[in-house]
C-alpha cells in the first residue's frame, strides 16, 4: 500500500505542480519587455471579415460597434461573410448599408452552408488588403482597438496578433465569475508566451493576420490552427495585452460547457498536431511553450482519472487521512476565490477529458452552433454603458 501512497503523491505533484509552475513562469515572462521593432507610421489597408449564420438578433449592434472604430475610411473595408443564413440577417445588413452609405460594407453571400472556416476561405480568395481581421458577430471592439493593435504587425517577424477576451457580464453568476478567473489566468500565460515567442491560442473576437502569410484559415482547428500554420512559416503570433474585445459569457453551466467542449476539442487537435511535429523534429514552436502545453491539454486530464482511482484506494486504507483531506477541502472551499480556482481546475480538466474522449472515439462536433443565450442576454443598453455603440 506504501507504493500506492507514493504513486498518489507523485500524481498529485504532477497534476497540480505542472500547471502551477508553468503559470508562475509565464506570468514572470509577461512582465518582460517586447523584443519587437515597431513602426508608428504603419497604416495597412484592412479588411474586417464578420462570419454570420442567422445573427438577426445582434448583427445591427455589431455594425454599430464597427462604425465607431477609429481608422482611415479609405483604408478600411467591412465584409459580412454570410454562411447561407435563413433568417433576416442579410435584410438587416442591407438596411444598415442603405442608411449608412459612408461606411464601406460589402457582403459575401454563400448559398451553401459551409461552416465558418469554409465560408471564410471562399471570401478570402479575392481579398487584396494588407491585413485581414476576423471578428465574430457577438464580439465588440473598443473604438481605439485598431490604432493600438496594428502597429504590432509592423514588425517583420510578426505574422498575426490577437486580443484579450473581456466579459460584459462577469458578475452575473458563479459560472461567469469562474470564466472571468479562467480568462485572466489563461491570458497571463498567453502574454508570457507571446513575449517569449508566440501564442497559438487565438480567438474569433479579434484575430488579425498579414495577408501575405495567410494562405487559408485552418479547416481542422479554426483560429488557433491558423496561428500554428503561421508559426510553422517562421513568423510570430502574439497576444497584445493592451487591447481587448468584449463578449457575453454564458450564465448557465450547460451552455458554458457546450462552448468549452468544442473549444477544448480544437485545442487538443492542435496540441496533438504539435506533438506529432515535435516528435518528427519539425515544430517551429519553442519547446519551452510546446511541451508544457502538450502536457496540460493531453496528459493532465488523463492524470485526473489516475488521481481519482488512487485517491479512492488511499482513502479506504487511511481513514484518518481521508478525514484530514475532507477538512482541508472544506477550508479551501470556504474561501470564495479558492472555491472558484478549485472548481475551474476540476471543471476544465473534466472538459478536456470529455473532448479527448470524443477525439479518440471520432465523435464530431457541429461546425457552427452559436449559443443562443449570449444573443438573448446581450442588450443595446449594456453596450452603451461600455461606450461600444
Amino acid at each position: 500500500m506504501d507504493v500506492i501512497f507514493a504513486a498518489w503523491g507523485s500524481v498529485c505533484l504532477f497534476f497540480f505542480g505542472v500547471p502551477a509552475t508553468y503559470f508562475i513562469y509565464m506570468k514572470r515572462r509577461a512582465l518582460a519587455v517586447w523584443n519587437l521593432h515597431l513602426s508608428d507610421g504603419y497604416l495597412p489597408s484592412v479588411a474586417i471579415l464578420i462570419p454570420v449564420f442567422n445573427e438577426e438578433r445582434i448583427i445591427r449592434l455589431k455594425l454599430e460597434n464597427l462604425a465607431k472604430v477609429e481608422y482611415p475610411a479609405d483604408r478600411l473595408e467591412i465584409i459580412i461573410v454570410n454562411d447561407s443564413s435563413t433568417d433576416n440577417t442579410l435584410k438587416i445588413v442591407n438596411d444598415y448599408m442603405a442608411a449608412n452609405p459612408s461606411l464601406k460594407i460589402t457582403i459575401f453571400d454563400s448559398k451553401e452552408h459551409l461552416g465558418k472556416t469554409g465560408c471564410l476561405n471562399n471570401a478570402l480568395k479575392n481579398l487584396k488588403a494588407d491585413v485581414v481581421i476576423i471578428s465574430d458577430a457577438d464580439c465588440f471592439w473598443p473604438h481605439d482597438i485598431l490604432v493600438k493593435a496594428l502597429s504590432y504587425l509592423s514588425d517583420p517577424q510578426v505574422g498575426a496578433i490577437t486580443a484579450r477576451e473581456l466579459l460584459l457580464n462577469p458578475q452575473d453568476t458563479w459560472v461567469t465569475l469562474g470564466e472571468q478567473f479562467y480568462d485572466s489566468t489563461v491570458q497571463s500565460i498567453r502574454i508570457g508566451e507571446s513575449k517569449l515567442h508566440s501564442t497559438i491560442f487565438f480567438q474569433g473576437g479579434f484575430a488579425a493576420y498579414k495577408r501575405d502569410v495567410l494562405a487559408e484559415f485552418n479547416h481542422s482547428t479554426d483560429d488557433s490552427g491558423t496561428a500554428l500554420d503561421i508559426v510553422q512559416s517562421n513568423k510570430r503570433t502574439i497576444l497584445i495585452p493592451e487591447i481587448g474585445f468584449f463578449t457575453i459569457s454564458p450564465t448557465a453551466f450547460k451552455n458554458k460547457v457546450s462552448i468549452k467542449i468544442r473549444r477544448a476539442s480544437h485545442l487538443q487537435k492542435l496540441w496533438i498536431r504539435c506533438l506529432s511535429l515535435l516528435v518528427r523534429g519539425k515544430l517551429a514552436f519553442p519547446k519551452r511553450i510546446a511541451i508544457p502545453e502538450i502536457f496540460l491539454h493531453i496528459f493532465n486530464p488523463l492524470l485526473l482519472v489516475v488521481l481519482a482511482v488512487l485517491s479512492v484506494l488511499v482513502l479506504f486504507e487511511y481513514p484518518v487521512l481521508a478525514l484530514a483531506l475532507f477538512l482541508l477541502v472544506g477550508v479551501v472551499f470556504a474561501i470564495k476565490r479558492n472555491r472558484i480556482i478549485a472548481l475551474e481546475l476540476l471543471q476544465n480538466n473534466l472538459i478536456l477529458l470529455a473532448a479527448l474522449t470524443s477525439f479518440l472515439t471520432n465523435r464530431k462536433f457541429k461546425l457552427w452552433k452559436p449559443v443562443e443565450e449570449s444573443r438573448l442576454v446581450l442588450s443595446e443598453q449594456l453596450l452603451k454603458e461600455k461606450n461600444l455603440i
